[in-house]
């Protein structure tokens, strides 16, 4: 008897490149089971949020970042979505820091309460399970160290070298650092448009990155600026290569990933004197907190740096005062 229509799937072959180099292939078979759920589960909920014209009115970039954690929220797929409790999504949430970071845990956070406040205002649900879930502490993304990059750059293999001396000179984003293609790059500035908000940059290229961009143009292999084994990169393939290779080099503490990059750039900037209008002419921040929030710990110890400066001034000034009074 041939197959429902439902449950006739081709098979899948995917292919998974190894740390050691090596390629794997996993075999998927050519049918399995259709798992349905009820109308008013959370998987049902989710499809219908899925398919509302708020969410097609939504930046591209956040339908993409809402997808990765609506796969944790899909483990309460066959619930009830007017049952699901505090409790779940504060199990979910905590489970999500311990393994993959406070920031991935907000992001969760984040994706629940949209998807929740959305469900509350079409009535699939009489309140939302986010009342009073906050964010966890420590959620932002950790900023690299320019002693960290140096340490990445001696260390990782070429493909991920060259994300990293990219990333810290033009501080975008990973999606719009994997977007970047030759046709950007006039042989003095780069110009983006980034996904996310749509602002259009021209970021001149610094000595030190216009030497790299030269020589990696004459062996590019793709249209885009950043290449794996002749491909772009994928962001999330990005993030995971990114990841397992840092995490062998002795010294790199953990959790840091590529968006800790753009906040480098951001504090390079801020390092060299530069103003939070500079610093957001080359992130394309469009509100100064952000700038602050960037570059906080390096205002702090130029900053300070400054007090004491000025401090031992003034105290060696005084002392040469009294010394001279005395005589």
């Amino acid at each position: 008897m041939p197959l429902p229509p439902s449950s006739r799937k081709a098979e899948r072959v995917v292919r998974r490149h190894l740390a050691d180099g090596t390629v794997r292939e996993y075999r998927y078979p050519a049918v399995r089971k259709v798992q349905r759920y009820g109308p008013d589960s959370v998987a049902a909920l989710i499809g219908a949020w899925k398919r509302s014209p708020e969410w097609t009115a939504l930046a591209e970039a956040t339908r993409r970042t809402y997808l990765i954690y609506l796969r944790d929220i899909e483990l309460l797929a066959a619930t009830d979505a007017r049952d699901v409790a505090r409790r779940d999504i504060l199990e979910l949430r905590d489970a999500i820091a311990q393994a993959r970071g406070h920031g991935a845990a907000n992001g969760f956070i984040r994706t629940a309460g949209a998807l929740f406040t959305w469900a509350l205002d079409r009535e699939w649900i009489e309140h939302t399970p986010l009342t009073r879930v906050r964010a966890l502490p420590g959620g932002h993304l950790a900023a690299w160290t320019e002693q960290q990059a140096a340490l990445a750059l001696t260390h990782l293999p070429e493909p991920l070298r060259r994300v990293v001396i990219l990333g810290m000179h033009t501080a975008q984003r990973r999606g719009d650092l994997c977007r970047l293609t030759w046709a950007d790059y006039d042989g003095q500035r780069i110009r983006v448009r980034q996904q996310k908000t749509g602002v259009q940059l021209s970021i001149p290229c610094h000595p030190e990155l216009k030497i790299e961009l030269d020589a990696w143009k004459r062996s590019a292999r793709t249209l885009t600026i950043l290449e794996l084994d002749g491909q772009p990169w994928h962001p999330m393939r990005l993030s995971e290569r990114m990841a397992r290779a840092l995490a062998k080099i002795e010294g790199m503490p953990p959790h840091l990933n590529v968006h800790g990059l753009r906040k480098l750039g951001a504090t390079r900037v801020a390092d060299a004197g530069g103003s939070a209008h500079e610093i957001a002419a080359i992130t394309g921040h469009q509100t100064l907190s952000m700038v602050a929030l960037y570059t906080r710990s390096a205002d702090q110890e130029r900053l300070a740096t400054a007090a004491i400066h000025r401090l031992s001034t003034s105290r060696t000034t005084t002392t040469k005062t009294r010394a001279k009074a005395l005589k």
